[in-house]
Formats: C-alpha cells, structure tokens, sequence
C-alpha cells in the first residue's frame, strides 16, 4: 500500500451534475456575498480575540476561519481557469464545511462552559473524521478507490461528522437547559438551539440536494454563523421571547388598522359608485380621514395595551404612581426587621418573584462590608457573607448605585477578577438581578431579586423600578437605623441608670460595711490602748497582763492594716499595675499555708476538708504571696456559705483552656447555700454583696459573715495580673437543697510577661502599701 496525493484522477466528493450548479448567476452571487459575510465576521471576532481571549472567541475564529475557507475555494471554482488548476478545490470546500461544522460543535462546548475534557475529547474526535476524509477526500490511498461500487465514502463521512456535531451541540445543549440558568442566560441559549436548528436544516438540504445547498442552503448557513456570532460577540443579546412578542404585537396592530383603513376606503369606493355628487364624494372622504385620523392614536394606544396583555401577560405600570406608593408604605417602616419585611413585599408586588433576599450590611464591622440576612421570600436560610472594601462588586455598587445582574457577573471582563469565594457565595444565591441600596458611597444593603414566576428576562423599565426602590429605601433604612440608634441609647441609658443606682447603693453599702470594718478594730485598738494608759504601777509589774493588752492593741492594728492593704491591691489590680515577686511555686505549699490558719474554725463548725491532686501538680513561676492571698479568700469564702457541718475540697489538675493555653487550675468546691446563675459576674465587682448590708456582720469563719466585700474582686485581680482568670460554678441559691458552689482560679504554667516587677524583696507579712511607709518613715530619718 503506498500513499501518493493523485491530483490528476481526483473524483470530487460530488458528480458533476451535482456541482454544475456553482456556475448559475444566482448561486454565484450568494456563495460571494456568503464570503464576504464570513469575511468581515471573521474580522470582527479576530479584533475581539485581541481583546479579550476568551476560549469561547478563540473557537469562533476557528469556526468562521473554516466556514470562509470553504466559500473561498468554492469561489475559485468558478474561475476559469482556477488559479492553481491542480488544486481540488471542491474537496477543500467540502473539507472546510466539515472542519466548520465540526468546530461549531466545540464552540458550543465552550459557549455552554464545559470542562476541558469534553472539549479535549471532542477535539480528538474532530481531528481524527478530519484526518479520515482528507484521506478518502483527496484520494491519499490508492487502494481505497470506490470506482463502480456506487458508494461514496466522502459523503458518507461527511453526513457521519454533521451529525456527530449537531447531536453533540443538541445534548450539551439540553444538559444546559436542565440546569435552570438565569434568564438572561436561558435567552442566550435559546438564540443557540435557533443557530443549531439552522445549521441541522442547512446539513439535511446539502446532503438531500446538494444542488439546492449553494443557494438556500448557504442562507441558512450563513444565517446560523450571523446569529452564532451575535451570541458570542454581545454579552447582552435581545430578549427573544420580547423580540418575537413585540413583532406579533406590531403586526397585528398593523393588520387591524390596515382593516379599519380598508373597510373606510372601500365604503369610499362604494358610496363614490353609487352618488355622482362629487362634492358629496370629496365632503365623506374628508370626513372619514378626519376620523380615522382622530381614531388611529388612541386606537393605537389601546390595542398595544391589549395586545400586551394577550402576549406579554403583563399591565401597563404607572413608574411614577409605583414610585409614591413605595414611598408612602416604606415612609411606616421605623424598625430594621419591618422594613427588610416590607421590601421584600414589594419586589414580590412589583416583579412577582419566586424568591429574593435583602441583605443589610452590619453596623460594627469595620471597612470590611458585612452583609447579613434581613427578610427572605422562597428561601429557608442563605448565609451571610464578608467583602472587602476593595472588592470588585463593591467598587462596582459605589459607582452610582450601580446593581448587577449575575449573567454580568458570570460574563463580564468587569467581573474576572472577582475574589472566587465571593463569586461562589453570589452564584449559589440563585439570584437574578442585586441592587445595592447605597448613601454616601457606603452600601447599606444589597437587594437580591429571583426569577420570576413567569420566568421572564428583566428589562430596562423593571430595573429602572428596581433602582427606584433602592433610592427609596435608603431615607426608610436611614430613619430605621436612626430609630434603632435612639432605642439602644434609650436602653443603654437605662442600663447606666441602673448601673448608677447600683453604684450609689455600692458606695452606701461600702460605707457602711467599711465603718463597721472599720470600727471594730479601731474599738479593740481604743480599749486596749486606754487600759495602757490607765495602768497602775502594780498592774504594769504584770506581764502577762500588759502582754494581753498589747496583744489586743496589734490584732486590732493587724485587722485594720488587712482591710487597707486589699483596698490599695484592689486599686494596683483595677489599673493593670499589681506588683508581683516571681519566682519558683510549689502550689500544695500555696494551699497548705493559705488553710492553715482556719483549721481550727473548720473544727468548730465540724466542716470537712479535703484536697485532691496538689502534691501532683508542676512547680510554676508565679508570686507565692498573692496565690496565698488568692486561696485564702476563696477559702474562707467557702467556709463562710457552708453550713456546720457540710465539706470544703480542694482540688488541683493540669489542663488546657482557649484563652490560656496550657495552665494549672486550682478549684475550691463547697457543699454550701450556691450563688444565683445572675450573680455569677457581679460578685467579683467592688463591694458587691449577695445579702442585705442592714444585716451585716463581721467574721471570717462565721456561717454567712460578712467582710468588706472584696475578696473576691482581689481574687480576681491577682488572676488577671498573672495572665489567667477566676470563674465561679453553681446550680442557684438554695439554703435548704445546697447546691454548693464551684470556684475555679487558672494561671498559665508558664508565666506571662510581667509589666511591672518588684526590686525590693518582699516578705510575706509585709503588703505593698504598709513597705511603701516604711521606707518613707527611714527616708525623712535620714
């Protein structure tokens, strides 16, 4: 088998009595025109190629290269003699019909995004038929001459990839369909499956007669390549359903009027037949001009109504009656969640959606664009979504107020660089059409507008409503956010009123709890210091005697130094400045000296104690003498709201907490009264107090005795200062039930960094305040 190119025995793929036909007058005209059609659309999608290059373009200059390339060589068929006589240009023309429709069918591919295996095996496909009948169609093999068998394999496998081609376009296309895209581009579609059917019609007359095929059939075919490029080169193509409804509207309109207008001309004709009377004549036909003159506009103006009820379905609006009623219904609107409500009645009133959203931007969120769900029609939930301000839909919303439809999003060069997050969120909206509501260059909120019931494209006078609504609503949503704004100052300035009455209660309840605290000690120190004074030389001889009341003199000094040095720690904590002296923490020590001056009082009451896990726990870096103070207070805390005979427990455990990280936690558990949930917080405040401070009464161990009030806000402060926290757990208050309560205190096992650290060493009787007097008192001796 040997390949050789035979140019000299070349049988065309048609007879020449199918083909003779290119040499008729009206053939020849077309066949040019077809060529120079092809011609500048193939200009056109090369200059946009340049521009854009899109895959989608990049396959029309394909398909219109090869459709030009067959009507070239048919061209030069005609000329006699051809300009390279050896060349078989009918087999080139052939070729190039087949590579077109073939390449058509990649281009719709492309046009409806497929992936890129579709378009990789059907381009495999396509280059193989092609390559097959280039070498059945040039006559490459010898061997496979067909002479006399009355079978054409050319046709044959021309008629095979036509077919392949348009059943492949016809499938993809109903895939497409399926899907249930937007409007805009179901139009887009829809103009596609005419292309086709043009192109399938323009196959069946080529391979039925191909006679025929370079007169009508080249109309159709050049029909279908016009319209296929329109699609491909014009990202909004004309609503064809409106398109074809206002044709039959016209013409219809047009066919009654040319009825009225015939009907009076021939009663004209008729009544001029039957009255010799010229001026008669000439007096009724002026007057039936002037009628149907005067008739005609409204007439007119009447049957465009009609007709577009009876086609389009629809009434004609009155924009600007529309525009004051969604003034005056938005104008009630003073509450936020009302008038998300309100406009989604009215999208739906006005557009007869299926489904929408409005979509508020929250207040609080900085630059970024926060859009939140407001109201919703069709739709359960849709998730809210964050853009940056330099987003390219928002840039887009600020530059006047500009909506967007999603086919311009999926479409426009505009919108390729769109963040793909962003671009995922909005497509899985199933939305048609956003319109932002926009004051002052910020975007407010986002109007998201569905298909429509009737599933109808929205045109220019429905967006033109759509912005008028946006227009409107930015004064309602300015009033609902200023109304929203006054009632959560309204409702702040109650909480600070509250907030300050509790205050002044604090101040009256510290006062009369400090007085009390006070005054007890200062009572002791006053006694005892008046008996010293009153001492006879005897009593003075008696040393036990003397060393009681000196005794009594420094508890009561001790007590009063206490209750001050808490005050200004608690004043060191509220400012972020508590001094604290590092170094290495055996927690068991920590709690074994910060109980151990109670046990006694435990004894008496008949309270158990326990502790659990603190000899296993790591060795920390931390202020010895601020835990002491911190377990101390949470101890005898517990101790004071466990009835006798209940059980205190301490525990301790490594664990791992999200504001902390790694940390030991130390927690005092009680088996006492329990703290009501609502106190949970507002008993580490200053001078807060669960029960009435009439009934105050001093005592550290004593069952419900009352201290100062802040213990457990210096609790607090220590955890704060050592970078972990304090929390409290409890089921309620309950004197007879007891609950119990649970407090938890968390330091982190490696130290956080400490702003402000002793240089003096500090011992642990000493506090900061009573060092400080110290060292002024040796400071004024020297």
């Amino acid at each position: 088998m040997t390949l050789q190119l035979d140019y000299q025995n070349y049988q065309p793929p048609y007879t020449a009595q199918e083909t003779n036909h290119k040499m008729n007058t009206p053939g020849l005209i077309i066949t040019n025109l077809s060529l120079l059609v092809f011609g500048i659309l193939l200009v056109l999608a090369g200059i946009r190629l340049r521009a854009t290059r899109h895959p989608a373009v990049l396959h029309l200059v394909i398909y219109l290269g090869a459709g030009f390339l067959a009507f070239l060589a048919h061209v030069l068929t005609t000329f006699d003699p051809p300009p390279l006589p050896g060349l078989p240009y009918d087999a080139i023309a052939q070729l190039g019909l087949n590579a077109m429709v073939l390449t058509f069918g990649a281009l719709s591919l492309s046009f409806l995004r497929k992936n890129r295996a579709w378009l990789t095996y059907y381009w495999g496909m396509t280059v193989a038929l092609l390559l097959v009948w280039s070498v059945l169609g040039f006559n490459l093999w010898s061997t496979l001459a067909t002479a006399g068998t009355g079978f054409n394999p050319t046709l044959a496998l021309s008629q095979t990839s036509w077919g392949v081609a348009i059943a492949v376009v016809l499938g993809a296309l109903f895939s497409a369909f399926r899907a249930q895209p937007s409007s805009k581009h179901l139009n887009r579609m829809r103009y596609w499956l005419i292309a086709v059917t043009l192109h399938a019609v323009a196959g069946l007359v080529l391979f039925i007669s191909p006679a025929i095929f370079y007169q009508a059939g080249t109309l159709l075919l050049v029909a279908g390549s016009v319209l296929t490029s329109y699609v491909v080169l014009t990202y909004h193509t004309a609503d064809l359903y409106r398109l074809i409804g206002t044709a039959l509207q016209f013409t219809g309109i047009t066919a009654i009027l040319a009825g009225i207008f015939y009907v009076g001309l021939s009663a004209t004709v008729i009544f001029g037949r039957q009255n010799n009377n010229l001026f008669n004549i000439f007096f009724w036909s002026v007057l039936l001009a002037i009628g149907l003159a005067v008739i005609t506009p409204p007439l007119w103006q009447y049957l465009s109504r009609f007709t577009g009820q009876l086609i389009f379905g629809r009434h004609s609006q009155n924009e600007k009656e529309i525009v004051q009623h969604f003034s005056r219904v938005l104008s009630s609107a003073l509450d936020m969640q009302r008038l998300g409500d309100i406009l989604i009645e009215l999208m739906d009133q006005t557009f007869d959606i299926e489904r929408g959203a409005v979509f508020v931007n929250e207040r609080g969120s900085g630059p970024q664009i926060s859009l939140r769900l407001l109201a919703a029609k069709g739709i359960d939930e849709l998730p809210g979504r964050q853009f940056t301000p330099d987003s390219v839909l928002i840039q887009h919303f600020r530059q006047g107020g500009k909506l967007a439809h999603q086919y311009d999003i999926d479409m426009l060069p505009a919108f390729a660089n769109l963040d793909p997050g962003e671009r995922d969120w909005l497509a899985g909206l199933k939305m048609e059409v956003f319109v932002p509501i926009v004051r002052y260059g910020n975007v407010m909120a986002v109007m998201a507008f569905g298909r429509r019931a009737n599933k109808s494209t929205y045109h220019k006078e429905d967006t033109d409503l759509m912005i008028a609504l946006a227009e409107q609503a930015v004064l309602a949503m300015d009033a609902a956010r200023l109304f929203e704004q006054l009632a959560n100052i309204s409702q702040e300035v109650t909480v600070l009123n509250t907030e300050l009455a509790g205050l002044d209660q604090n101040k009256s309840d510290f006062l009369s709890i400090a007085s009390h605290e006070l005054r007890t000690p200062l009572t002791h120190i006053h006694g005892y210091s008046r008996m010293l004074l009153e001492l006879t030389e005897e009593e003075a001889q008696d040393y036990s005697y003397v060393k009681t009341i000196v005794a009594g003199v420094v508890k009561g000094s001790e007590r009063m130094k206490t209750i001050i040095d808490m005050m200004f720690a608690i004043t060191e904590a509220h400012a972020g400045d508590m001094p604290l002296l590092m170094g290495p923490v055996k927690l068991a020590e920590v709690v074994r000296q910060a109980t151990g001056p109670y046990l006694t009082a435990l004894d008496e009451r008949r309270i158990a104690f326990a502790t659990k896990g603190l000899d296993e726990l790591p060795s920390i870096e931390a202020d010895a003498t601020r835990l002491v103070q911190a377990i101390e207070n949470l101890f005898s805390n517990a101790i004071k709201y466990t009835p006798d005979g209940g059980k205190v427990t301490i525990s301790g455990q490594v664990t791992t907490l999200e504001d902390i990280g790694s940390a030991v936690e130390i927690v005092v558990s009680d088996s006492g009264i329990g703290i009501d949930p609502k106190h949970h917080q507002k008993i580490f405040d200053k001078f807060f107090r669960v029960d009435d401070t009439d009934h105050h009464s001093t005592g550290k161990t004593k069952f419900k005795g009352a201290g100062p009030g802040l213990g457990l806000t210096l609790v607090q402060g220590i955890a704060n200062a050592h970078g972990g926290k304090v929390w409290v757990e409890s089921d309620g208050h309950d004197e007879e039930n007891l609950p119990g309560s649970r407090f938890h205190f968390a330091i982190p096992l490696q130290p956080a960094p400490i702003l402000h650290e002793r240089s003096t060493k500090q011992s642990e009787i000493e506090t900061v305040h009573w060092n400080k007097k110290l060292v002024l008192k040796q400071t004024e001796k020297d």
